[in-house]
């Protein structure tokens, strides 16, 4: 509306480089004429293909009048911003960045819409004549700018750029580096997708349907329910006031500030301190009817689980294992709890097995509610370990933010790692060292094993690739090698650089390097000198992971190579660094039997001496890298006759990582054999970790599963694999002992289902009379630790 063409169409068209736009009352104009000039020209080129040359397009002035009525709409419809409205990337500008919110929302729970304003206290870093920020799915129905004394600013029509998720505002002036104010009313609805602010349903044991309202921002979905911007580079305070009736409690990121009565329906509105700090995602809230339970830290920092009144029972173990772990990573961390309070919530419908919102934790009920009558082991382990991972993220993660989700692994890798370090130290019994070298290590070189994995670090520049990001390699992966670089620097001075990082950038964003450039300082008190960033820029920057080959040489001399694991055939993507890592290699022989013998492996190979008298070499002892062994025929002789006749030479966790890494190397490295890999298996039937039988059992399904598919091996090797477990079953007994430790009861379901699924009749007529009970009594018979066998057997075994 505020343009115009400055040529007179006629009969003749002009040239479409002939046409011209000008801004009303302004020379210096920023918008973009190339844009305008090309829809002009798509018009042109488009009547004119209607037309042939030499006969007249329309005889009268009907004609011109629709031919100027075209032009003139191609003009209204394209969105023209100014040269400053950066939108090309799909990133924010950046010449604007949010200081402070004041979100005022109104959630009407009958309806399932809301009601929302949003003042946004902006500073300007570059003189702008256009304000980019992210939002989706709302009605906006004003937007006003305000100077600081109160001004309002002229801005022009807005526009929404749906590819990036952009809402676009030109505006008439030229905005200085100042701070303003915008001002931006807008209606949404409470959604169905679990994302944004959305709704959950759950059902009362009387049959009432009820519906909370609750929120998921990360990774960008925080511009569903406000306007804002939406990256987490942008951190800014926020101040929340929720409407709610009387029956509901709204809770937020920071304690409740002020209740007061909110029109002349009974309405109340709860206004919530002004909040640290923080990312768009980590922004919290909602409105529900749940109870809670309520504890007190040492420093002083409120504990509240929220859950539906009926599984109020059910929090308390959360609610101990909530209080520990903060405690103990205050102190592991030399940083008090930020927040005043720390509200963990049990929430019906959620997508993710928890969020991190700074002061208001999500959770997925499975994962944080607990009945011991209900409950099997596994969920009671996988419950501190939730826990244990969110609590982390409340200092790695939301203290300081990774600047962009390419960096995403630093926040779920590390919070991944302290998850397994945290509940070992609160839940000792449930060996959550062990469980990581299975859940965690295994899981990961197995997902990095194949061609369509990515380097931890990737580029992530849209919501699509930003969710690709949330998987095992920034998780488990980001977890094996944050540990990795535990080991090599010990302890003290591991935690010495993450306190160092942590104070240097807290309420900020950081990068890996910077990370790095903490530890450097803390490293430079080691033996040996070690360039963090060069090291871990050869595990964060390339897929994939490496197979060290050792050999015995004679005359006490070990040779030790590099290569990247992969399967026969498989295409190899590009590496910038020609897939060769910095190899921290651990081992020991039976003259040096301490598990701290250590060199570096940082060329295609190299060679070193072992004292006199070496017979064998085990690498990679306690399975501290992210790497697998192969050794010649004859060490790989020497491991497997020790592990039939003194297995208790190699620790549990290294037992469990010599048969992951023979049964996974004899897929790809022709020298190795599967047979030998079923050979050393045969050593489990006297095996009595059950951490390290169970761990071996998983990575024994790779060759047992393919061998078994086929008619000539099918029952041959049932048979193998029965010979193993039978004695072990024997062991752990079918059914729940009173004295039971931890682990019994935790494995007892995993290792019964197994050998059910092989055919081991006790153990499936043990589950067909459990079954069968249940059946005639209608009970519930099928305690904890032997449902998955009950269920495994009903549903595929049992007629």
């Amino acid at each position: 509306q505020h343009y115009y063409i400055t040529n007179n169409l006629s009969w003749d068209m002009p040239r479409p480089e002939e046409l011209r736009l000008t801004e009303y009352g302004s020379e210096d104009s920023d918008y973009d004429e190339d844009i305008f000039n090309n829809s002009i020209i798509h018009s042109y080129e488009k009547k004119k293909s209607r037309c042939t040359r030499g006969k007249i397009c329309g005889v009268t002035m009907l004609g011109v009048t629709l031919l100027l009525t075209s032009i003139v709409v191609t003009v209204t419809v394209y969105p023209y911003f100014p040269r400053s409205c950066d939108t090309a990337t799909g990133l924010l500008p950046g010449d604007i960045i949010p200081v402070h919110y004041d979100l005022w929302l109104y959630p009407d729970l009958t309806t399932l819409t809301f009601q929302g304003k949003v003042e946004i206290q902006i500073k300007v870093l570059k003189r702008t004549k256009c304000i980019v920020l992210n939002s989706l799915d709302q009605n906006i129905t004003d937007i006003k700018l305000k100077q600081k004394d109160g001004t309002l600013l002229m801005t022009e029509d807005f526009s929404f750029v749906s590819e990036h998720e952009f809402l676009v505002i030109p505006l008439r002036a030229k905005l200085e580096e100042e701070e303003y104010t915008l001002v931006i009313e807008y209606e949404a609805e409470v959604r169905h997708a679990l994302k944004g602010f959305y709704r959950s349903y759950y059902t009362t044991s009387s049959g009432e349907k009820r519906v909370a309202a609750v929120t998921q921002f990360e990774a960008s979905y925080a511009r569903h329910a406000f306007p804002c911007f939406d990256e987490p580079q942008y951190k800014a305070t926020f101040t929340i006031s929720i409407v709610r009736d009387t029956e509901h409690t709204a809770l937020s990121n920071m304690p409740k500030n002020a209740t007061v009565a909110y029109g002349e329906d009974g309405l109340l509105l709860d206004t919530f301190e002004k909040s640290v700090k923080m990312s768009t995602y980590l922004v919290a809230f909602m409105v529900m009817d749940f109870t809670s339970r309520s504890t007190t830290t040492s420093s002083n920092v409120l504990i509240r689980i929220w859950s539906r009144s009926e599984t109020e029972h059910q929090t308390e173990y959360a609610l101990e294992c909530a209080k520990k772990l903060l405690e103990y990573y205050e102190g592991l961390f030399g940083i008090p709890f930020p927040l005043p309070k720390q509200d963990l919530v049990a929430v019906p419908d959620f997508n993710s097995g928890a969020m991190e919102n700074w002061g208001l934790i999500t959770y997925r009920e499975t994962s944080i509610l607990y009945d011991k009558k209900e409950t099997s082991n596994s969920f009671k382990r996988r419950v501190v370990s939730v826990i244990a991972h969110e609590l982390a993220h409340q200092w790695f993660g939301n203290l300081v933010t990774m600047k962009w989700w390419n960096d995403l692994w630093l926040n779920e890798g590390f919070a991944s790692y302290m998850e397994y370090v945290a509940s070992d130290v609160v839940k000792p019994e449930m060996g959550m060292q062990m469980y990581l070298q299975k859940n965690g290590m295994q899981r990961a070189l197995s997902a990095d094993s194949f061609s369509n994995s990515h380097p931890i670090s990737s580029e992530a520049n849209n919501p699509a690739s930003i969710a690709e990001m949330f998987d095992a390699i920034s998780y488990r992966k980001g977890a094996c090698i944050i540990r990795m670089l535990n080991e090599v620097l010990g302890d003290k001075l591991f935690y010495e650089g993450i306190n160092s990082y942590l104070t240097t950038y807290e309420y900020s964003n950081a990068e890996q390097g910077q990370l790095y450039t903490a530890i450097n300082e803390t490293a430079k008190h080691m033996d040996q000198a070690i360039d963090i960033g060069e090291f871990m820029g050869s595990w964060t920057l390339q897929m994939g992971y490496p197979i060290v080959h050792v050999k015995l040489t004679g005359e006490n001399k070990v040779q030790i190579s590099q290569t990247k694991y992969k399967f026969p055939g498989e295409v190899e993507t590009e590496s910038p660094l020609g897939y060769k890592w910095h190899i921290p290699f651990w081992y020991q022989t039976n003259e040096e039997t301490g598990s701290n013998n250590f060199l570096w492996v940082s060329e295609d190979s190299v060679e070193f001496e072992t004292k006199e008298n070496t017979k064998w070499i085990l690498g990679n002892s306690l399975a501290r890298g992210f790497y697998r062994v192969n050794y010649d025929a004859e060490n790989w002789g020497k491991i497997i006759d020790l592990l039939h006749n003194s297995h208790t030479v190699f620790h549990e966790v290294d037992r469990m990582k010599i048969i992951d890494d023979l049964t996974s190397i004899s897929q790809v490295v022709d020298d190795v054999d599967i047979t030998l890999a079923l050979e050393a298996s045969l050593y489990l039937r006297n095996e009595l970790s059950l951490y390290t039988l169970t761990g071996s059992l998983t990575s024994l399904s790779r060759i047992i599963g393919k061998l078994a598919v086929l008619e000539e091996y099918g029952d041959e090797i049932n048979s193998f694999f029965l010979h193993i477990m039978e004695p072990v079953v024997k062991r752990i007994g079918l059914e729940p002992k009173e004295d039971d430790d931890f682990q019994t009861g935790l494995f007892r379901g995993e290792i019964l289902t197994e050998v059910a699924q092989h055919g081991y009749q006790p153990a499936v007529d043990y589950a067909h009379k459990l079954y069968q009970e249940h059946i005639s009594t209608g009970q519930q018979v099928c305690v904890t630790s032997v449902l998955p066998v009950c269920y495994q057997c009903v549903t595929s075994v049992l007629p």
